[in-house]
Parts: structure tokens; sequence; C-alpha cells
């Protein structure tokens, strides 16, 4: 395989030994260097992120190899199989997706408007019906099977472009509801959990506003800590500074690149380039409703190897 100018070749994948062996070109007196990564935290945790941060440091190009190495191999938390979904009208939204996505991975998903990227979200926690293929998410297939659904729904926590905050109720109570109904969390551990993640948004003092009092960072950090009180495997973010002024999407960023770096699986559609290169695993790039290229972030910005990624690159960057 060739990453980033320099070509490794997997010897083998010792399981038992806990190895991963490869060699890599090595300037010096020696052409080959043999190099064995220990694999054991990857095995005990399935955090492929901590496990970059942990083993590999700052080296873009090992953390590029082992993602290559691994990427069939990990913890799957989402298996996305030859997928399709036709709208009314005959607008294919999905073509024959597949993907899979490890447990602790950001993954970023870009592309032009009407490109499925939002359907595909709509999904994962069955918002959307699909008309063929199958969708796991850690193991519970998601299909006509309700109490699968529900299950589901409690592992996936999912941020829209618009807040969907109840107008009526306060910060708190936003929070509360879903722990109370659906948790079925006392009075008390609902209080102590909505603030806690209220604090985590870095918005608590906000705790007794109405959504109307709220500006629309606020209001958004609001719907992330909602979505978090379910306590979620998995978070979608829908476009979630779309609808926000510049100087409110900050805000709203800090909290999800603060998500990424505890180790949560996210899935995110974006515009924010900057987002996307900093934070995530992958980049999947999306036209037509399929997968036009998927990369590491450094792959994607500054070697990608479709020519309609380049242009659309050439377009927004």
């Amino acid at each position: 395989m060739a990453v980033c100018g320099r070509i490794f070749e997997i010897v083998s994948r010792r399981c038992n030994d806990n190895q991963l062996v490869v060699t890599i070109p090595n300037i010096g007196p020696r052409s080959i260097q043999r190099l064995c990564i220990n694999i054991t935290p990857l095995r005990k945790s399935h955090d492929l992120r901590q496990f970059h941060k942990l083993f590999l440091g700052h080296d873009t190009d090992i953390e590029e190899l082992f993602y290559m190495a691994f990427k069939d191999e990990g913890d799957n938390i989402i298996v996305v199989d030859n997928i399709s979904k036709t709208f009314p009208g005959g607008v294919k939204a999905l073509v024959d997706f597949s993907t899979k996505i490890h447990r602790g991975e950001v993954v970023v998903i870009i592309g032009p408007s009407g490109s499925g990227k939002s359907t595909f979200l709509r999904c994962l926690n069955g918002l959307e019906e699909i008309d063929s293929g199958t969708i796991e998410i850690d193991g519970i297939p998601l299909d006509d099977n309700k109490n699968n659904r529900l299950e589901i729904r409690k592992e996936v926590g999912m941020v829209f472009q618009l807040f969907n905050l109840f107008p009526h109720l306060t910060v708190l109570e936003n929070i509360n509801l879903a722990l109370r109904r659906v948790r079925k969390k006392s009075k008390e551990e609902a209080i102590r959990t909505s603030m806690n993640l209220l604090e985590k948004v870095g918005i608590a003092e906000k705790v007794d506003n109405y959504p109307s009092q709220l500006s629309g960072g606020q209001q958004q950090r609001v719907a992330i800590a909602r979505a978090l009180a379910m306590m979620p495997k998995i978070m979608l973010f829908d476009e979630a500074t779309s609808a926000l002024d510049p100087e409110m999407i900050g805000e709203v960023l800090d909290v999800m690149k603060k998500l990424a770096r505890e180790g949560m699986t996210m899935v995110c559609v974006t515009h924010e380039m900057g987002f996307a290169r900093e934070v995530s695993d992958r980049v999947i790039f999306m036209e037509a409703g399929r997968i036009v290229e998927v990369g590491t972030a450094k792959h994607f910005f500054t070697d990608p190897n479709e020519e309609r990624t380049k242009l659309f690159l050439s377009q927004i960057l």
C-alpha cells in the first residue's frame, strides 16, 4: 500500500501475539525497516482514536497506515450494507450505499446539496425507511421489529439543523423529559444528570431559561445536551451549525470537538471543512446518493483521488 508517498507492506497480522507486522522503507544503510505495532489496546478498548493518541502520537503517516490495516477488522458499531432509498417522484436519495463505522470513530460526510447526506443519517435511526439493504447498529438490525427500533433510538442521539426544543419548557425541562419518560430516571437523578450535561456544553447558567430567551448557538448546545441525556453510543449531527450566525458556529463546534476527543462515535454531515480536517478520522464524499471517495482527513484534503472530489474541494476551499 502507498501512504503519503511511502510504500508499506503488511507482512502479517499476528492476532495471537496481538501484533501487526509491517515493513517500511528506511532512510539509511538498511533499505527496509520492520515495524511491529502492539494492537492489544485496540483489542481491549475498540477505540481507534485512543489507540492513535496513546501509541502513534502525531505521526500521521503511521496513523494512516494503521487505519488502512484495520479498516475491516475493528469493532463496527454501524454496518450499512447496500441500502437504497427512493423518494416519491423517482428521486434516488441513496443508491447501493455501503459503509462500516468503528466504535469511537468520527466520520464526516460532505458533498453537494441533494447528494443524500441527510437522508443517510435519518436512515441510521429509522426516521427514513430504506427500500432495500440492511442496517445494523451495535449488532441490532434496524428492521420491522419495534423492540429493535426502540433500542436503537435509545442508543443513537441526533442533532438537527433546527433545534427542535419544546418552546413551553425550560432548558432543564427539555433535557429532563427523555430522562424521566424513556430512561425512567428519578426526578433527582434526572436533574443531576441534566445539570452535568449543561455544564459539559457550557450553558448551565441558562437552566431556567426558555428557548426563546436563548441565542441560536445556545439553543443548539441545549439540543446537544438533550441528545446526550439518553446516554447514546452514537451521535449523529445533521448540519448542526448551518442555521447559526457565523459568530455562534464556533461555540457549537467546540462542543462537538470535545465529544470527539472523549471518544464518542460520531457521524457528522457538515460544510465546516476546518472541523472535518481537524476532527475526523475519515471523510466520506457523496454525490447522487453514492459514495464517490473515502479517505482519512489528510488524504482527502491534500491528495484526493477522484476528479469530482478535487472539483468540489476547489470550489469550497
